[in-house]
């Protein structure tokens, strides 16, 4: 079974690929054989996480929050070669708090990164491998959130229900030309982005939620993608799996 696996001779796309989720994606990509082309704004920690991943990983800025920058950057990466894979992986959830909280800056900033940014890098992937014929992967990284939603943190929660529906829908419009859309939804994650929240006094609440009893590790998360890339996956599309320890299914 192991060459079903195998992403030899393939080139992959992870945006915000420089740390947590992204960047474990990125290294597991590589070990499967695959060239990965990694995006995030940082150019400091991007140019970093490249040289730790090695010779098959290449930097490119991006801000995902900027269809014009999205456009820019997937033109600079098919000049390198063709591109197989694309895993939207950039996100942002920069606050903890109720609804009537939330300003117009706030949902603004967490949907044109979150939904928008995601429906844009796909657009420009996809639009490419038409023009060329050819076969192609699309991996959206979305969030247990989309499918139970999370308290303080309605927005996050819509964006992510937003990237399952953009999900199915791309791949029934794609699937007639061999572009398999899916989407991994992990749960919570140790990364940078949920250790202050697990410090903080709710931490021991959202712990409880999760039938496993752990935060995922971001290498629970990347061997999805890397099946999901995967010819074992070749009739796969418009798939929600979730990763989440059960907590989908409390």
């Amino acid at each position: 079974m192991a060459p079903t696996f195998s992403l030899n001779e393939r080139t992959a796309i992870v945006t915000g690929g420089s740390r947590g989720i992204g960047y474990a994606v990125a290294a597991a990509l590589i070990q499967a054989g695959a060239r990965v082309i990694i995006t995030a704004r940082g150019e400091e920690a991007l140019a970093a996480a490249a040289v730790t991943l090695g010779p098959n990983a290449i930097a490119r800025r991006c801000d995902n929050a900027d269809p014009a920058d999205i456009a820019r950057m997937v033109a600079a990466c098919w000049q390198l070669g063709p591109i197989d894979i694309l895993v939207n992986n950039a996100g942002i959830s920069p606050y903890y708090k109720r609804a009537e909280h939330v300003t117009v800056d706030e949902w603004d900033a967490v949907a044109s990164v979150n939904l928008r940014g995601m429906y844009f890098a796909s657009i420009e992937f996809a639009k490419r491998l038409f023009e060329a014929g050819r076969p192609g992967s699309i991996i959206n990284v979305s969030s247990v959130a989309g499918i139970v939603p999370l308290d303080r943190l309605g927005v996050y929660s819509a964006t992510k229900a937003g990237v399952h529906q953009l999900t199915k829908a791309l791949a029934l419009e794609w699937a007639d030309r061999n572009v398999r859309v899916n989407a991994i939804a992990p749960g919570w994650t140790e990364t940078d982005f949920t250790s202050d929240l697990f410090a903080s006094r709710h931490g021991e609440r959202l712990l409880a939620d999760v039938p496993m009893g752990r935060l995922a590790a971001a290498g629970d998360i990347a061997g999805a993608a890397v099946f999901l890339a995967s010819d074992a996956a070749a009739y796969i599309t418009g798939a929600i799996l979730p990763i989440d320890g059960g907590r989908s299914v409390r």
